[in-house]
């Protein structure tokens, strides 16, 4: 594939690809099984821009990483290396060349041919991907209980909610208010 409009943003927190990009292209895409909102530069939430994604093999300047980018649209860049491509790169940017190195990672220890995931786990693998989030466990009966209610007892005081973001704390508000 020809190189494409790239800007690398330290203030991105992910990688994102063009729609009409992935379009022009025929770029493969999984669905997301819940759409993402966006914060933009100027602090306004996009909200469910993003319901797809894509993974790709990005070459800069030599090196080449497998990324996950969200696919949205961009304007005129076609792709943006975030914080999530930074960490993993670990690029050397020279601002007064424009140019971009690598440390030499060569010292160190030799790779093994063991598996990543130890062989004790490995028949536990389907639990961790992601399309098993998307349905319930099987019902069990036999672990089933019961929770008696006391009629007429005060339900108890709510805890202190865990910092939330601007769409979520609009819907959590929204859910609160109607019961």
């Amino acid at each position: 594939m020809e190189p494409a409009k790239t800007l690398i943003d330290s203030g991105s927190s992910r990688n994102f690809i063009d729609k009409d990009y992935v379009r022009e292209k025929n770029i493969p895409t999984t669905k997301l099984a819940n759409k993402k909102s966006v914060i933009a530069i100027d602090g306004k939430e996009i909200e469910n821009v993003i319901s797809e994604k894509t993974e790709l093999q990005i070459e800069v300047e030599g090196k080449t990483l497998r990324c996950d980018l969200y696919v949205m649209p961009l304007g005129d860049t076609e792709i943006i290396l975030g914080k999530d491509w930074l960490d993993e790169a670990e690029p050397i940017i020279a601002w007064k060349d424009l140019t971009i190195t690598y440390k030499d990672h060569t010292s160190g220890k030799a790779a093994t041919d063991e598996p990543v995931i130890p062989k004790e786990f490995a028949d536990f693998l389907d639990l961790f991907q992601e399309e098993g989030f998307r349905e319930l466990p099987p019902h069990r009966e036999e672990f089933d209980c019961a929770i008696d209610l006391i009629e007429g007892a005060e339900l108890p005081k709510p805890a202190k909610t865990y910092p939330m973001t601007p769409l979520n704390r609009k819907l959590w508000r929204n859910t609160s208010s109607k019961n």
